[in-house]
């Protein structure tokens, strides 16, 4: 037989493929794995009978062949698989008995629907609770669906409001016995209440406190983000305490007062101390509005309650008068009509304050505790309203118009109000460096231990 040189050639090419066909294919890695929310260490204890693990994987994964691998010594009660993501996420739904330690084996037989298989194997455990009463979790940290909630609100009608939460605070059968404190963080116009969650969820625990307090934050949707349940409200309106559209006339000020009705249920929170209600942009009107609009401060003495908004640029005022930047002191401005409408004035306002009157809201506003965070980097903020006659009387940037409500303070108050500053050097409007910066969680510390 002659030689071909061109054939010889040809073999050479395709030998690294053949090659490939025949080898191992890549082995899978575990991106994460939670039970209830909570990344699942090895040694987890007080478990609720009824739990959800979540496993995450880098590729996609053949269902029949991962539950082959896949088991729970001693058997559940029952146990269901759910896949999501391509296939790639699994939950698996499980029913437990009580005080019963379990072990999580996944072996590293083929599971991907490539072939592959576990870099390594899975061992983990965990204990069901004593008793149907759950003491004590550990605290989802991620924004995440399994961190999130819903609740039903009445108000001529009856909707859903979504929130993030650390912890399952409508569990009827939880009695909190390490959560001291709560915070309620609330998103800006971009409504990424995720984000925000994500944020102060890095923050508490940068500062070990992520066990001791429960972290909530809501998600204010528009029509077109709610589902048919769900609660709606305009793009801007959430952020000055209006009524959702739609299925329910419900305040977005009387939303967050749902969430701390139920934070303040000694039944579920028996030794809850303080609620802290922080919102960054849009968010902190909204914290600063709420901080007077409020009433359930006053329905619960045994709660301390403290409010920081973080970089708004409005600003409620209890009176006309102003801070003239040339002279740092009061003045009353003229030719700028609409001046003093709510939010920035007491007029015109939302169906929530209807029954308050101008004094009683003022009365709260001086008199309750509120920390302005504000950001004095010097960075691009486009959403600056520097066109509205309104808008500029509060001042030229973020930061300034901060500074000067505290300097109003001081000035129409001097001794008689509970506003206090704390100012975040370097960082702009970003809520981000805001909420992980070094002075934020110094307040944090000062406020929760």
């Amino acid at each position: 037989m002659k030689f071909n040189p061109f054939l010889l050639l040809l073999a050479m090419m395709l030998l690294p493929l053949s090659c490939k066909e025949d080898g191992a294919a890549p082995a899978l890695s575990l991106f994460s794995i939670t039970l209830n929310g909570a990344n699942f260490v090895d040694g987890i204890a007080n478990v609720p009978t009824a739990s959800a693990l979540a496993i995450v994987f880098s590729a996609a994964i053949d269902p029949v062949d991962f539950e082959k691998e896949f088991s729970i010594a001693p058997a559940p009660v029952s146990m269901a698989f759910r896949y999501a993501n391509q296939s790639s996420k699994v939950t698996v739904d499980l029913v437990l008995e009580r005080q019963t330690t379990y072990q999580v084996f996944i072996g590293q037989g083929a599971v991907g629907q490539n072939g592959g298989k576990l870099d390594s194997p899975l061992s983990r455990s965990f204990t069901t609770l004593e008793d149907d009463i759950i003491h004590a979790l550990p605290p989802c940290t991620s924004a995440t669906g399994e961190c999130l909630q819903t609740v039903s609100i009445a108000a001529g009608g009856t909707g859903d409001l979504s929130f993030y939460s650390s912890f399952p605070i409508y569990e009827e059968r939880a009695e909190w016995q390490e959560l001291k404190a709560a915070i309620i963080v609330v998103h800006g116009v971009n409504r990424d209440a995720g984000n925000y969650f994500n944020f102060l969820s890095a923050a508490l625990q940068a500062a070990n406190l992520e066990d001791k307090v429960v972290l909530i934050a809501p998600f204010f949707k528009t029509s077109q983000e709610a589902s048919a349940n769900e609660l709606y409200w305009s793009s801007t309106g959430w952020r000055e305490g209006n009524n959702s559209l739609g299925l329910a006339a419900v305040s977005s000020f009387g939303a967050v007062d749902k969430l701390v009705g139920q934070l303040a249920d000694q039944a579920h929170f028996p030794i809850l101390e303080k609620i802290i209600v922080t919102g960054h942009s849009s968010g902190g009107l909204f914290t600063h509005l709420y901080a007077a609009a409020n009433q359930q401060e006053g329905l619960h003495p045994g709660l301390a309650f403290e409010y920081i908004p973080a970089n708004s640029q409005y600003y409620y005022y209890p009176d006309g008068q102003r801070i003239d930047e040339a002279t740092s002191q009061l003045y009353r401005p003229a030719g700028c009509a609409g001046y003093d409408i709510y939010p920035i004035g007491f007029n015109i306002l939302p169906p929530y304050l209807s029954e308050t009157s101008q004094e009683d809201f003022n009365g709260r506003f001086t008199g309750r505790s509120i920390t302005y965070l504000l950001g004095n980097g010097t960075g691009p903020d486009p959403t600056l309203n520097t066109s509205d006659c309104y808008a500029t009387l509060l001042g030229p940037t973020r930061y300034r118009r901060g500074e000067n409500m505290f300097r109003y303070m001081e000035l129409a108050f001097p001794g008689g109000h509970n506003h206090k500053r704390t100012i975040v050097a370097g960082v702009g409007h970003d809520g981000q460096g805001m909420y992980q910066s070094t002075e934020f969680r110094s307040l944090l510390q000062q406020l929760l231990n």
